[in-house]
């Protein structure tokens, strides 16, 4: 299979999901607020990112699934931030640098396979990937440091644990949804 050329059909796969995608990034912002203010009195905001964390990640595993070429996970996950962005996300521009170091984790888990697996142990290594870039980005961007080491700890498993929900389980059953819309056979 060719990797490297994309077709036009292609394309406006990548943008439709991209533009689906980003609307569900927005309703993970509204989840967020509505999160923060629960969890605020207990002293648990962080956590409020890190539950939601996986579905701000999705839209990278979900197109390199779907759209399996090198770049397509990236690709998937910057223009969905694109995408959020332009809906007027109260994150701003910044969604745009996260969406690319989320979309690069997990086209890690594409590039380890050789981009010759799309299946669960790819999902998984792109968890990882995702989950590792994310947090050292945030951990400086949040000011995780400041945390002791159980809180951080914490904070990672939580984010790893959304990250393999989203990434992995909901990824498969929207794929394996897809294709059975398409009447193509999923073998599991």
């Amino acid at each position: 299979m060719e990797k490297a050329k994309w077709t036009l059909p292609q394309v406006v796969f990548l943008a439709l999901l991209a533009f689906l995608f980003g609307a569900v990034f927005m309703g993970a912002g509204v989840l967020y607020a509505l999160l923060v203010s629960v969890l605020t009195p207990f002293g648990l905001t962080p956590f409020a990112n890190e539950i939601l964390f996986g579905m701000w990640t999705i839209a990278a595993p979900v197109a390199g699934m779907l759209i399996p070429k090198m770049g397509s996970a990236v690709l998937g996950e910057v223009f969905a931030a694109l995408a959020e962005m332009l809906y007027g996300s109260y994150f701003g521009a910044g969604v745009l640098l996260s969406g690319f170091i989320q979309g690069l984790g997990t086209e890690v888990g594409f590039l380890v396979t050789g981009y010759k697996r799309y299946d669960s142990v790819t999902l998984l290594y792109g968890a990882i990937g995702t989950t590792v870039f994310s947090f050292v980005y945030e951990f400086f961007k949040f000011g995780y440091g400041t945390y002791g080491f159980g809180m951080v700890a914490a904070l990672f498993l939580v984010r790893f644990a959304s990250v393999c929900f989203f990434g992995i389980f909901l990824t498969k059953q929207i794929v394996t949804l897809f294709h059975k819309a398409q009447g193509v056979r999923v073998s599991r």
